[in-house]
């Protein structure tokens, strides 16, 4: 009887229940990055608006949102981009998005590698995914960039720290039939991403503005 209360007493160490953590998640550390309601105006995105007008959004469409659940904190914002003095009647498109979650209940860290790679096994057609480890950002980053066929379609930065997770894309899309245009090379963008990146995780540290408006539609 001694041995199996023993016994149990260990378990229930060993798996947190003790602590009153039945999941053994522990306590977040976000590293000092705070919620931010409104991603459209923490995001750092001077590196591309050297070469790229940011487009303003309709009315009735928000380009961001943010919610504070139990289980999870998410902001985020989407930009539509169109090259400075591009004069095309049908210019490409580019898209760069911010997504950031601090999660609650869950460290991300045991899945956040395997989330990434999940990527390369997406390949298919014209589509092929690459994945690489990127160093100076948080516990650990990615880039995983898209190739469509000959040309490059889109790239990812993801990076973690602690139990916040941080995503920075970007995607381009060609212009009209017939037009001839060619996106920018990976380590162009690369390069915005990476600056861009550095800058809007220092923002992050900042306490969130106390006159944010929040672009969650339901809000």
């Amino acid at each position: 009887m001694v041995l199996a209360s023993v016994t149990w007493a260990a378990t229930l160490m060993a798996t947190g229940a003790l602590d009153g953590d039945s999941s053994g998640s522990g306590t977040p550390d976000y590293r000092g990055h705070r919620f931010h309601h409104d991603m459209c105006d923490t995001a750092k995105l001077s590196s591309f608006q050297e070469k790229y007008k940011v487009e303003e959004p309709d009315a009735d469409q928000p380009d961001g949102y943010s919610s504070r659940q139990k289980g999870l904190d998410v902001s985020s914002c989407s930009r539509t981009m169109t090259e400075r003095g591009e004069t095309s009647r049908t210019p490409p498109t580019t898209y760069v998005s911010t997504h950031v979650e601090w999660h609650k209940k869950t460290d991300p860290a045991g899945e956040f590698a395997s989330q990434q790679r999940v990527w390369e096994d997406q390949k298919g057609g014209t589509y092929q995914y690459e994945v690489t480890p990127v160093d100076g950002f948080g516990d650990e980053a990615y880039l995983v960039k898209e190739q469509r066929g000959d040309s490059l379609g889109s790239l990812k930065l993801e990076v973690r720290a602690g139990w916040m997770t941080y995503e920075m894309s970007w995607s381009w899309f060609g212009g009209g039939v017939g037009e001839d245009f060619e996106p920018p090379s990976a380590a162009t963008v690369t390069g915005w991403m990476k600056t861009d990146t550095r800058a809007t995780l220092a923002a992050l540290e900042k306490p969130d503005s106390k006159e944010a408006p929040g672009r969650d539609p339901a809000a």
